[in-house]
């Protein structure tokens, strides 16, 4: 396994940008900075601040991570409403609460706002406006986050989800290699989705899927705009190309298996013939050895044979995905998806 991360660390470092060196503050120097920003909050009553040193300590030593959150909620009553939206998956309480935080001059504040309010828009796959905040918590924020290695997963997703593929495998790799004590779910998962997007190949239908995924995405945050049709314009123009090419594959394989099928007929009757002969050497031949009345090779046609997963696409409509396209139906798009994923499994119902 150690061996087999290495090899994929050589071959991302060859293909995408090398993250740059960066000097990352511990969680422990960084617990110990929020503890020195709560004593200078004077504007901020001693009760609180006492209480937010009580729950920061509390949390130091077993997660540095809750231990600012703990300690800010403690500090910001409106946090702490808006981080029970959140756990409670109230995406639109959550939305409204966390974005003038993650503005506060608070600097503590505003990174663990962000990385909150990050986390709902990923949930709500809103990945377009979850990125430029996850990002912020490895730049201007970095000094003052201790969610910074959950921020650079969550970066690799959405940079993933935005067709960013390269991004998205810089992202992971830096999670992987940067944050060794990350939660064993993350680094499984990571290592997974880079995995899967070095096999997504251009044109084919790993690449197909992404981008399906893609316009799914965005047709229910209800955004049919000019970049959802371009990604299904490339879908439709993928798909045909795609289809075109496994038709020349099937008729070239149906002409060579007519072929084969006559020749081995041909093989046959002459076996046969020389079986007659040797049989009844004084009796001549009449009509033609075939077993045929009239002399003739029986071939099995092409469609009526066995249907390929191929076939069932293109037969059920000429051009599927183009009518999705026309008609702008979300539906319509799924039992695409549906079809897709037909021909890719081989599945014969």
């Amino acid at each position: 396994m150690i061996l087999a991360m290495l090899g994929l660390l050589l071959v991302v470092g060859t293909t995408t940008c090398p993250v740059a060196a960066r000097e990352l503050t511990s969680t422990d120097d960084l617990v110990a900075s929020f503890l020195a920003h709560v004593n200078q909050l004077e504007s901020v009553d001693e009760s609180r601040r006492e209480q937010a040193r009580a729950l920061a300590n509390q949390f130091a030593d077993n997660s540095p991570e809750d231990a600012i959150t703990e300690g800010l909620i403690a500090l910001y009553p409106d946090y702490a409403a808006a981080v029970a939206a959140s756990d409670d998956d109230d995406v639109q309480q959550s939305l409204a609460l966390l974005q003038p935080l993650s503005e506060s001059e608070d600097r503590f504040l505003a990174a663990d706002a962000s990385f909150y309010l990050a986390r709902a828009m990923m949930n709500n796959e809103q990945f377009e406006q979850a990125l430029p905040l996850l990002k912020r918590l490895n730049d201007d924020l970095a000094d003052h986050s201790a969610q910074r290695g959950s921020a650079t997963f969550f970066r690799g997703v959405a940079q993933s989800g935005l067709l960013q593929n390269s991004e998205a495998i810089a992202s992971f790799m830096e999670f992987l290699e940067d944050y060794p004590q990350a939660a064993e779910r993350l680094r499984v998962s990571a290592w997974r989705q880079v995995q899967q997007l070095q096999n997504v190949k251009q044109g084919q239908m790993t690449d197909i899927y992404q981008r399906m995924d893609f316009s799914r995405r965005r047709l229910e945050l209800e955004e049919p705009d000019q970049v959802t049709q371009e990604q299904q314009d490339k879908i439709v123009s993928m798909l045909a190309k795609l289809i075109k090419e496994q038709e020349k594959k099937e008729v070239s394989n149906s002409k060579s298996n007519s072929k084969n099928t006559k020749q081995q007929q041909q093989q046959e009757q002459q076996e046969q013939q020389q079986q007659q002969q040797a049989s009844k050497p004084n009796q001549s031949q009449q009509g033609g050895s075939s077993s045929n009345a009239n002399g003739e090779v029986v071939q099995k046609s092409y469609d009526d044979g066995p249907v390929s997963p191929w076939s069932r696409l293109r037969d059920r409509s000429r051009d599927p995905a183009n009518n999705a396209i026309k008609e702008k139906l979300p539906a319509r798009y799924r039992d695409i998806v549906e079809r897709y994923y037909e021909a890719a499994n081989g599945n014969d119902k």
